[in-house]
């Protein structure tokens, strides 16, 4: 389960939305003039890679891959209050071919997000977001297999041409939590390039091309917190995935009603970790980098 934040790119989307509107239009007459509903999905695939343990040698080899499906409705409440609340299902593979604690590879989860975002404050942009991820095979322990996660991330807007953010996220569940702070800055020079650093999540430069398309280079973290089933060696055993890739993204969107992505890049590697149901006995690793590929799917009815 991702426990940075889940649908960054639905909440950056829903920032550019309320952009959109100035102050000093008029509200929208109809709520479906937003394209309300949103239906999408998502894929990435990364090659396979190297898994070495911490001071020892390599031990075999990690297969990653992911894919999902969701569904989110766009609720005003008023001029500059919104709500969002979404739906999502998720599969991924993760297959480390000499695991020695559990030989479970594909796992899917649900997630049910609630986001509100606001522009009542003067040159501010808020989002607040809450949203609880659990094991799709394990409905009836929300305790053992569910993942909490908050999180709250302002604009101030500096000059037209430059942003800055500031925020916290956290999560909670799988025997541990973390809170990590959001700061960065955005710089748009002209109506082709956005510059972006907005640290752990968004490092991007982006030139649009024209009115609907953009290609962009940008990082992508991939991370996923899990627990396996109660019937393997080590028995609902934790594991902890975290990398991040650099990619070429090319974007094409046709604003509130179409925004789809196709994007190859590579994956620098990072961390690897068990843990037993306790969240002890760690065994730690690193994986190695590899090419990855995916696109994404976003359409509003």
């Amino acid at each position: 389960m991702r426990y940075v934040t889940h649908g960054l790119k639905l909440v950056i989307f829903s920032v550019i939305l309320l952009s959109a509107q100035e102050p000093h239009e008029e509200p929208k007459q109809s709520i479906w003039d937003y394209h309300p509903i949103h239906v999408g999905g998502n894929y990435l695939g990364l090659a396979q890679t190297t898994v070495e343990r911490k001071h020892g040698p390599n031990d075999g080899s990690l297969t990653f891959n992911k894919a999902n499906a969701f569904f989110y409705t766009f609720i005003p409440i008023s001029q500059c209050n919104f709500f969002l609340p979404r739906i999502e299902y998720t599969t991924f593979e993760m297959n480390w071919n000499r695991n020695p604690r559990f030989s479970e590879t594909r796992f899917q989860y649900m997630q049910f997000a609630l986001t509100f975002l606001s522009t009542g404050l003067d040159t501010w942009r808020w989002i607040a977001r809450v949203d609880y991820s659990i094991d799709a095979k394990h409905f009836a322990k929300p305790k053992t297999y569910g993942l909490f996660s908050m999180l709250v991330w302002g604009t101030h807007e500096l000059h037209p041409q430059w942003h800055y953010h500031i925020g916290a996220f956290g999560y909670t569940g799988f025997e541990g939590q973390e809170v990590y702070p959001i700061i960065g800055i955005d710089y748009t020079p002209n109506a082709h390039w956005k510059f972006q650093t907005i640290f752990p999540m968004n490092y991007s430069i982006a030139y649009k091309f024209s009115d609907r398309w953009r290609l962009s280079l940008q990082g992508r973290p991939l991370r996923e917190r899990f627990r396996v089933g109660k019937y393997e060696l080590s028995p609902r055993s934790i594991f902890n995935y975290s990398t991040m890739g650099t990619e070429f993204n090319l974007s094409y969107e046709k604003f509130l009603h179409l925004d789809w992505e196709i994007f190859v890049g590579y994956n620098f590697g990072g961390s690897f970790y068990l843990k037993d149901q306790s969240g002890h006995q760690s065994l730690y690793t690193n994986v190695q980098g590899a090419p990855y590929a995916g696109a994404s799917l976003n359409w509003g009815i």
